[in-house]
């Protein structure tokens, strides 16, 4: 009887193996929620940390003077609403502009050190392939003593190798592509799901991930473990958590309602205006609550959290009444040399609404009207 207890057991544990270890839970920029907070943004961050995320996805960009910032635009405005290269400023001018949010655009180096005593990983993809780019990047992983940390990703194998050549014990991950298998590889990445190619890199013990991953349905398929998914890129993280933890039959990290608090370092400010240090944050109910010495908790609602003149990310289909031009930023100061006809139909990731009319982006430095 003995050993039949011990078979059961072990079978039970096979059975549930998949969803308590190893399947990857991957915040697509934080837990954005397609632009409920902004991308890139501290409570986006924070909100994924505390809900144990595996990879906190940063997309990076390089300023005038060769600072890494997080951002996946190299124009600030989708997100802040100016038509600004990041490349063509130093970072002292970029934090003047403002998100959804009434953050300024964040230093890599900042979210190191916010998330220093933290366990969250990083997902990290240069959008600049140069050299000082990468070097630059390389340089701040040793510097935090991050390379057991990290996983870098891009969709040049360009980009990949010389990652490789200078640090050989970075995991990487390659975007798209025709997924040939490379000893540099670990982890290969799209945003749809083909079942030869999951079980094609599963014979090759190589990882299989999807983003674009959001709706509950898609996290339920595709984190099963006959589908050989070894992770998800989403922009709902907690919603991901949450239904893994409901797979997880030990409920190993947290309870539904409640998620222990996790050490952060760094200054918030509150709505009037006071900066304060944090040093710790949790999420109880859905809502944020932040640490500050001697031994307060203040809520997210009591940190100033919106400025009314930044776009707002929201993601829809519009078609257009009639012909109209393309400008750079949605006050429409600057043209293009893009006209789009009447009843022609797109796709829209933010909205400024204005006296008398709707700004609608059409991605990057790309607004029209309605």
């Amino acid at each position: 009887m003995r050993i039949m207890n011990k078979y059961i057991l072990v079978g039970f544990f096979i059975l549930i193996f998949p969803f308590t270890c190893g399947f990857l839970n991957i915040a697509h920029r934080g837990d954005n929620e397609q632009g409920k907070f902004a991308e890139h943004s501290w409570i986006a961050y924070d909100r994924a940390v505390c809900a144990k995320v595996d990879y906190l996805e940063l997309d990076l960009q390089q300023t005038a003077d060769h600072v890494l910032v997080v951002s996946h635009d190299e124009n600030l405005s989708r997100v802040f609403g100016i038509d600004k290269s990041i490349a063509n400023l130093p970072y002292h001018d970029l934090i003047t502009y403002k998100n959804q949010n009434d953050e300024s655009i964040h230093r890599l180096v900042d979210v190191f050190k916010r998330y220093q005593s933290s366990n969250v990983k990083f997902m990290i993809e240069p959008k600049d392939n140069s050299d000082n780019d990468i070097n630059n990047l390389l340089s701040l992983i040793k510097k935090y003593h991050l390379q057991n940390r990290v996983l870098l990703e891009s969709f040049s194998e360009l980009a990949l190798l010389k990652i490789h050549k200078s640090d050989p014990q970075i995991p990487l991950t390659q975007l798209a592509g025709d997924f040939k298998i490379s000893p540099m590889l670990q982890y290969y990445a799209n945003n749809f799901y083909a079942k030869k190619a999951a079980d094609y890199l599963g014979e090759h013990n190589k990882k299989y991930l999807l983003w674009g991953i959001d709706t509950e349905t898609q996290m339920k398929k595709y984190s099963r473990p006959e589908e050989n998914v070894s992770g998800i890129l989403t922009d709902y993280p907690v919603k991901l958590a949450t239904i893994l933890h409901e797979n997880n039959v030990f409920k190993r990290y947290y309870e539904a309602a409640a998620y222990p608090s996790e050490s952060i370092s760094g200054y918030m400010y509150l709505k009037n205006g006071k900066k304060v240090y944090v040093d710790q944050v949790k999420m109880k109910d859905n809502q944020l609550f932040y640490h500050v010495k001697p031994n307060i908790w203040i809520s997210y609602d009591n940190l100033k959290n919106s400025n009314k003149f930044a776009p707002k990310a929201q993601v829809g289909k519009i078609k257009l009444e009639h012909d109209v031009q393309v400008y750079t930023d949605p006050a429409f100061e600057k043209k293009t040399e893009k006209k789009l006809r009447k009843d022609s139909a797109w796709n829209y990731f933010a909205v400024k609404k204005m006296p008398g009319k709707t700004a609608y982006n059409l991605g990057g430095a790309q607004w029209v009207s309605q």
